[in-house]
């Protein structure tokens, strides 16, 4: 965890002190009254947060940076997969900024998956929370779950750079060959596209490419062609430490 996320209301009163987070300053980090470390409000504003007291709540005070972090315009659609692999995709994409996270319910997934507590208890959001924490950001992704391949193209920006990842059909490399302001990447479930899923693709715009002569799990697929499309989109902006 290198950046604690809070709410606003957290920020005026504080964390009780048996709060996950409280004990994790406390016990793992070591943190005593005046020690400091990096929190954030979600969707909000990073700062560097000074304990003032442990007890009977861990307060703090924040020097809050002046501005927000970016968004980074990168929409990810995935075939909806087996919810352990799925953990890691909310988890890594969150790190890496995607705007949006689109998983749908693909011709070839398993519809078991449906039933997992990942979705019916809301776990998916811890993954989110500890991905943006572990990348030092308060900006959460927008996760959506739909039915299908063309529920979830029809809520893409329809001008935006689309790239479908599919070793199969792909006849180069991801590569940007006009001007964008928005990435699309679209990924299958682990057995891949079906037939008229790669039709529907086609249809709305999608490139085919590939990541080379290899085939990567979905989790990495996801995370190296979303940021191949980001550097290619010239949106990462240099390092800024908090504060």
């Amino acid at each position: 965890m290198n950046l604690v996320l809070i709410t606003a209301e957290e920020a005026r009163t504080g964390l009780p002190a048996d709060d996950a987070r409280a004990r994790h300053l406390r016990e793992t980090v070591g943190l005593a009254v005046g020690g400091s470390f990096h929190l954030g409000i979600e969707n909000g504003l990073r700062g560097i947060a000074t304990i003032t007291a442990l007890s009977p709540r861990l307060t703090f005070a924040v020097a809050w940076e002046k501005n927000t972090q970016p968004r980074l315009p990168l929409t990810v659609l995935v075939g909806l997969p087996r919810p352990q692999t799925a953990k890691k995709v909310l988890h890594d994409l969150a790190s890496l900024g995607a705007e949006r996270i689109v998983f749908f319910e693909s011709e070839k997934g398993d519809p078991g998956y449906l039933t997992s507590s990942l979705w019916k208890d809301g776990e998916w959001r811890e993954q989110v929370v500890k991905g943006t924490e572990q990348a030092c950001s308060t900006l959460l992704p927008e996760v959506t779950r739909v039915g299908s391949l063309a529920e979830a193209i029809a809520l893409i920006d329809p001008v935006a750079w689309k790239l479908a990842l599919d070793p199969y059909e792909a006849t180069g490399a991801p590569e940007l060959s006009a001007p964008a302001k928005a990435a699309v990447l679209a990924i299958g479930p682990e057995r891949g596209f079906a037939a008229e899923e790669r039709a529907k693709l086609r249809e709305a715009g999608f490139a085919f490419a590939h990541l080379g002569d290899r085939i990567l799990r979905v989790e990495a697929a996801a995370l190296v062609g979303g940021a191949l499309m980001l550097a290619q989109l010239r949106v990462w902006e240099k390092h800024r430490p908090v504060g």
